[in-house]
């Protein structure tokens, strides 16, 4: 793989992992991946997850900014 495909990924990546990190040792609802374990349901499930979606929203910005700079510096 490029270079120039692996900076924008880990920086994507790094910044929802950082997020959801901030999320959960302050316990901001907003930033917070939660999955419960419930007894199970009449449709046989048992586990039920509550997923924030800022946090991806955000990484995927900051991995579009950064791709663009990494495109810049290369021309």
């Amino acid at each position: 793989m490029r270079k120039s495909l692996w900076f924008p990924l880990l920086s994507s990546f790094g910044t929802m992992g950082l997020l959801y990190l901030i999320g959960f040792i302050f316990d901001l609802s907003i930033l917070e991946f939660k999955i419960f374990q419930n007894e199970p349901l009449k449709d046989g499930s048992l586990l039920d997850a509550e997923i924030a979606l800022l946090p991806i929203a955000i990484g995927l910005v900051v991995g579009f900014i950064v791709e663009r700079r990494v495109k810049v510096q290369n021309k």
